[in-house]
C-alpha cells in the first residue's frame, strides 16, 4: 500500500498538461484502429493512470478506459466513498465502483457499437483481468498493445522535471545525514524514512546491505508525484578508514557509465562500460553487473527494460552497479540522470534544462 499526500496543483503540473496526454494517446489509438483502449492500474503498477489523470491507486486495482474520442472513465473495485477524494486529487469526472470488471466493462459497451479493445501494455496485465474483460465484450476484438503510455513518460516534461529535481535535491540531503559513519543500520533508515517522507515521497523503499571488508551500501529507491529515483552510496566500515581499494574501483565504474551516457546509445553501452572499466579485482567469487534503466520501468523494478532500447535526449535513467558475494552479501552504487544533450546530468543541477 502506497502512503503519502497527492497533490493536483496548476503551479506544479499546468492544468492542460494532462489532457493534453490523454489526446496523445487517443491519437495513437485512432492511429493503431482502436476503438477503446484500457490501461489497468494497481498499487504495483500505477504510473501511467498517475501520469494520465493524476490519479493515485493506494490499494486495490482499477482500469482507466480512454476512448478513442470522447472523457475517459475510471472503473475500480473501490466503494463509492472513494469518489470524492478521486475527483479532488484527479482530472478524473466519470468514476465507477463494482465488485468486479466484467460487470463494469459490460456498463462500459452496452451503448457503443462493437470495435476494438486495446489492453495498453498488455503484458503487465493479470490473466484473470484479461478474462474478465474478455466476458464482457463478447462481438468485441481484444487486441494486446505495447506500452503506449510509457512511451509517453520515457521523457519527461519540463514541470515533470523541475518534480524530479525537487525530489532529487531532498534525496541528496537525506543521503548525505543516513550514510554518516559509525551510524546503525536501524538508524540510517529511520533518517532517510524520515526525511524523504515529510518531504512528500509517495512510495519508498531503503535497503541498507553489506559487503566484506565492513563495506556497506544505501539503496533508496522512491516514488515523488509521479516520478521515480533510485540512488546508491558506499559506506566505510568507519569513520576516517579508507574504502578498499574493490570497492572504490566499484564507483569509477558507475563513473564510467555515467561517461557513456549520451542521446541515441543503447542501454547496453554505459553499462557495458562499467564493466570494462572495472579493473581492481573483486574478492573471489565475486560478481559485478551493471544495468540502466528508465525511471518509467521502476515501478515494476526494471525487470520488463530492454537493454537495446535508444536513450532518447531529455530522459531520465538509473545507472546502477551491483557486486553479489559468494556468502550471499551485496553492495551497489547508483545514481539518477538526466540524458543530456553533452552526457549525463544530475536532475537537480541548473543546467538540467539545458
Amino acid at each position: 500500500m502506497k502512503r503519502g499526500l497527492v497533490v493536483l496543483d496548476s503551479a506544479e503540473v499546468p492544468e492542460q498538461e494532462r489532457p493534453g496526454r490523454v489526446a496523445r494517446l487517443q491519437q495513437r489509438l485512432t492511429d493503431e484502429g482502436v476503438t477503446l483502449g484500457l490501461v489497468y492500474a494497481d498499487v504495483h503498477r500505477s504510473d501511467d493512470l498517475g501520469y494520465l489523470t493524476n490519479l493515485c491507486i493506494y490499494w486495490n486495482e482499477g482500469i482507466l478506459a480512454v476512448p478513442a474520442e470522447g472523457e475517459p472513465a475510471f472503473l475500480m473495485k473501490l466503494s463509492p466513498r472513494v469518489h470524492g477524494w478521486m475527483r479532488r486529487s484527479s482530472t478524473l469526472t466519470d468514476l465507477r465502483s463494482g465488485k468486479g470488471f466484467t460487470a463494469l466493462v459490460q456498463g462500459l459497451v452496452e451503448n457503443r457499437e462493437q470495435g476494438v479493445i486495446g489492453l495498453v501494455d498488455a503484458a503487465l496485465w493479470p490473466a484473470t483481468a484479461v478474462e474478465e474483460v474478455r466476458a464482457a465484450a463478447p462481438g468485441w476484438e481484444v487486441r494486446p498493445l505495447g506500452g503506449l503510455v510509457r512511451e509517453q513518460r520515457l521523457v519527461p516534461s519540463t514541470a515533470e522535471l523541475d518534480l524530479l529535481g525537487r525530489a532529487a535535491a531532498a534525496l541528496r540531503t537525506a543521503l548525505d545525514a543516513g550514510t554518516a559513519p559509525d551510524l546503525p543500520d536501524g538508524e540510517r533508515i529511520a533518517i532517510l524514512e524520515q526525511a524523504l517522507r515529510g518531504a512528500g515521497y509517495t512510495d519508498l523503499m531503503v535497503e541498507v546491505v553489506h559487503g566484506p571488508d565492513g563495506v556497506s551500501a544505501v539503496e533508496v529507491t522512491g516514488q515523488y508525484r509521479f516520478g521515480w529515483l533510485r540512488v546508491a552510496r558506499l559506506v566505510a566500515p568507519h569513520a576516517g578508514v579508507a574504502l578498499p581499494s574493490w570497492a572504490a574501483a566499484v564507483q569509477n565504474a558507475l563513473a564510467a557509465a555515467r561517461g557513456a551516457v549520451a542521446p541515441g546509445v543503447r542501454a547496453a553501452a554505459p553499462a557495458a562500460a562499467a564493466e570494462n572499466a572495472f579493473t581492481t579485482g573483486l574478492p573471489s567469487g565475486a560478481v559485478l553487473h551493471a544495468t540502466v534503466v528508465h525511471q518509467a520501468d521502476l515501478s515494476t523494478g526494471g525487470d520488463y527494460a530492454s537493454p537495446d532500447e535508444e536513450l532518447a535526449p531529455g530522459a531520465v535513467v538509473v545507472v546502477g552497479v551491483e557486486v553479489l558475494f559468494p556468502d550471499g552479501g551485496r553492495v551497489a552504487v547508483a545514481d539518477t540522470v538526466r540524458v543530456g544533450v553533452t552526457g549525463a546530468e544530475d536532475l537537480d543541477a541548473e543546467e538540467q534544462h539545458a
